[in-house]
């Protein structure tokens, strides 16, 4: 079992975003110890590291949990998990091909500089 400590160290993310995603329902309401400390294993340390993953691609909170509640309505409903995450994982394909684009007028603009042109 992790305290809420270790799983921010674990996972890279604050406390506060830790109870926030509980507060949201998309943890599971944290087990206790005897002293009211929150309590967390392994495989919620596991969906945290998901949580954040999935944040960092773009995704909202809202659509997480919806997907959280596909994953807790059990394996009937893998077709539409699999879709959520190839969509999302489209968009994230999306985003890095706009990057790349940007990438190329900022190597162009620099080449021009380096050459010594003003514009």
């Amino acid at each position: 079992m992790f305290t809420i400590g270790q799983v921010a160290k674990e996972t890279g993310l604050n406390i506060g975003a830790v109870r926030f995603y509980e507060r949201k329902g998309l943890l599971e309401p944290a087990a206790r110890d005897e002293h009211n400390n929150r309590l967390y294993t392994q495989h919620e340390v596991g969906w945290l590291i998901f949580i954040k993953c999935l944040r960092e691609t773009g995704m909202s909170v809202q659509e997480i949990k919806a997907y959280r509640e596909l994953v807790n309505a059990g394996t009937s409903t893998l077709p539409e998990r699999i879709e959520l995450i190839q969509n999302q994982r489209q968009k994230l394909l999306n985003e890095i091909e706009e990057k790349r684009s940007q990438l190329v007028h900022l190597d162009h603009k620099l080449e021009r500089y380096y050459r010594g042109e003003n514009y």
